[in-house]
C-alpha cells in the first residue's frame, strides 16, 4: 500500500514534484540511458492477434452512454483488427470489489474503468501500472500533449507521487441547469442567473411565490462527490491532508450545511428524491437543478419545444472561489504480460484521442478533457456554440480532486456521510450536533 506524506497543499499531492503546467509530461527519469535496452513493451505486430479484457461500468447501463462506448470499441476493432477486446459490464459501485476479487484470483482485467472519486483507494489497493513504466516517454508525452493537450487539472486526477496511474477518461462537474421560462414568469432576468447561494435563496423565494412551483434541487444529496464541491467551495475539508482524521465537525464544513438546510426550511429547496427532482425538472416544473453535466443530453431532449433550458456554473459562497469536484472515471492498465500491456495502452490511447472525445462529449455529455477541441471546427466548435457545456468547462480551472476515505471501511464512512447529510438537510437535524456525532463515529472507522 502506498504511504502518502503530509502535504503543504492538496494539489502538490496529485501533481507530484512538477509544476502544474508540466503535469502533462512524465518525469525525465523514465528515459532509458544511452546504450541501454528499452524496458517498454514492443509494438504489436499486426500479424500476431492478441485478446485483452476490458471492464467498464458504462456497458452496464442502458442508453446513449452504452451505445457510445460500443461505438468506440467498434471503431477500435476496425483500426486494430489484431487486438480483440472482450468486455465485462459491471455497475460503477461494484467495479472496485469486482476487480479486487479478480486480482485475488490472479486474473484481473487488462484495462479497467476506475472511479476517479476513489483514485487513492485504486492506487493503494488495485495498483494499476504507472504509465511511465510501460509507455516510452516520447510516446506518452506526444499523446498527452500535442495540438489538443489534456487539461492539466484533469490529468492531475490520476497522478500520485509523480506518476500517472492511468488517464482520466469521462467526467463532469456540477452544473446549475435552470428553466429560463420560470425565471421570466417570476420577473427575473434569465440572462443573469444567480451566482451565489445568497442570490439562489433570494431568486428562489421569488420564483416560488410567483410560479407556485419549487425553485431548486441540489442533487448532491445523494452524490458525495457533488457534496464535496459545496464543502470545498466554502473553504471546508472532509479529511486531513495525511488522511488520518475526518473533518466533518469543522466550522466551514458545518456552515455549508446550515446554508443548505436553510434553503429547505425557507421553501426554496424541494423535498424530493433525486429521481423525483430530475423528472420534475425535465417536465418544466422546477426552476433550478444542480447535478452532473452528464444529464445535459437528456435534459435538452426533455426541454425541446416545451421550455427553455440554460446552464450556469456552480454558485459561490459569497466571494469565495468555487471549487468543483468531478464525477466519472479514469482508465487503468492492470495487465502484467508486456504484450497485453501494449494492447491495453493502444485501447487506452484510442479512447482518449480527440476523435474519441467528440463522441464522449457530443453523445455522452461528458467534458472534452482536451478542452481546446471546442475551438476547432473539425471537432467540437460548432457543437459547443449551440450546447450548454461552456460554464462547465470554465469550472475546470478551479477543479479539486474528489476525496475518498482510506481503509477497508471507506464504504461505511461514505454511507454515514450521506445518511447524516440527508438527516441535516431534509429532516432538520441540528447541523452541529449531527455532524460532530457522525465525525466521531467515522473516526472510529478510519485506519489506526
Amino acid at each position: 500500500m502506498l504511504k502518502w506524506l503530509p502535504l503543504l497543499a492538496r494539489w502538490a499531492r496529485f501533481l507530484g514534484p512538477v509544476v502544474l503546467l508540466s503535469a502533462c509530461f512524465p518525469a525525465a527519469s523514465t528515459t532509458p540511458t544511452p546504450g541501454s535496452v528499452s524496458r517498454y513493451p514492443d509494438p504489436l505486430p499486426p500479424d500476431q492477434p492478441i485478446t485483452i479484457r476490458f471492464e467498464s461500468y458504462l456497458l452496464a447501463t442502458a442508453g446513449p452512454n452504452r451505445e457510445a462506448q460500443l461505438q468506440l470499441l467498434d471503431q477500435f476493432s476496425q483500426r486494430f483488427p489484431h487486438i480483440r477486446v472482450e468486455t465485462k459490464a459491471t455497475p460503477s459501485q461494484e467495479i472496485v470489489p469486482s476487480i479486487r476479487a479478480q486480482l485475488a484470483a490472479g486474473d484481473p482485467p487488462d484495462l479497467a474503468m476506475l472511479l476517479l472519486r476513489e483514485w487513492d483507494l485504486v492506487v493503494e489497493n488495485i495498483a494499476p501500472k504507472p504509465l511511465e513504466q510501460i509507455v516510452p516517454p516520447e510516446e506518452l508525452s506526444a499523446h498527452l500533449g500535442g495540438e489538443f493537450p489534456f487539461h492539466p487539472r484533469a490529468l492531475a486526477l490520476t497522478r500520485r507521487a509523480g506518476q500517472l496511474f492511468g488517464l482520466p477518461w469521462v467526467f463532469s462537474t456540477p452544473t446549475l441547469f435552470y428553466n429560463a421560462d420560470l425565471f421570466r414568469q417570476a420577473g427575473l432576468d434569465p440572462d443573469r442567473p444567480p451566482t451565489t447561494w445568497d442570490e439562489i435563496k433570494q431568486q428562489g423565494l421569488q420564483i416560488a411565490r410567483q410560479s407556485g412551483k419549487p425553485a431548486l434541487y441540489i442533487a448532491c444529496l445523494e452524490l458525495d462527490w457533488c457534496a464535496q464541491s459545496l464543502v470545498f467551495s466554502n473553504g471546508g475539508q472532509l479529511v486531513s491532508e495525511d488522511r488520518r482524521r475526518t473533518l466533518w465537525g469543522e466550522p466551514a464544513f458545518i456552515d455549508t450545511y446550515r446554508m443548505w438546510q436553510d434553503l429547505v426550511t425557507s421553501g426554496v429547496h424541494a423535498r424530493l428524491t433525486g429521481a423525483e427532482a430530475l423528472d420534475t425538472f425535465a417536465a418544466g416544473n422546477l426552476a433550478m437543478y444542480l447535478d452532473t453535466s452528464a444529464y445535459q443530453a437528456r435534459l435538452i431532449a426533455a426541454a425541446r419545444n416545451r421550455w427553455e433550458l440554460r446552464t450556469a456554473g456552480m454558485p459561490a459562497f459569497g466571494t469565495k472561489p468555487v471549487k468543483p469536484v468531478n464525477s466519472g472515471a479514469g482508465l487503468g492498465i492492470l495487465a502484467s504480460d508486456p504484450r497485453k500491456q501494449r494492447a491495453a495502452w493502444e485501447l487506452m490511447k484510442f479512447l482518449t484521442t480527440p476523435e474519441a472525445y467528440v463522441i464522449i462529449t457530443r453523445d455522452m455529455g461528458y467534458l472534452p478533457l482536451r478542452t481546446s477541441l471546442i475551438n476547432d471546427p473539425r471537432y467540437l466548435k460548432d457543437w459547443a456554440q449551440s450546447s450548454l457545456i461552456l460554464p462547465n468547462l470554465q469550472q475546470l480551472d478551479g477543479l479539486e480532486p474528489s476525496i475518498s476515505y482510506p481503509g477497508d471501511n471507506h464504504v461505511q464512512i461514505r454511507d454515514l456521510f450521506l445518511k447524516t447529510q440527508q438527516a441535516v438537510v431534509l429532516q432538520g437535524a441540528d447541523p452541529d450536533r449531527a455532524w460532530r456525532e457522525a465525525q466521531a463515529r467515522a473516526q472510529e472507522l478510519m485506519p489506526r
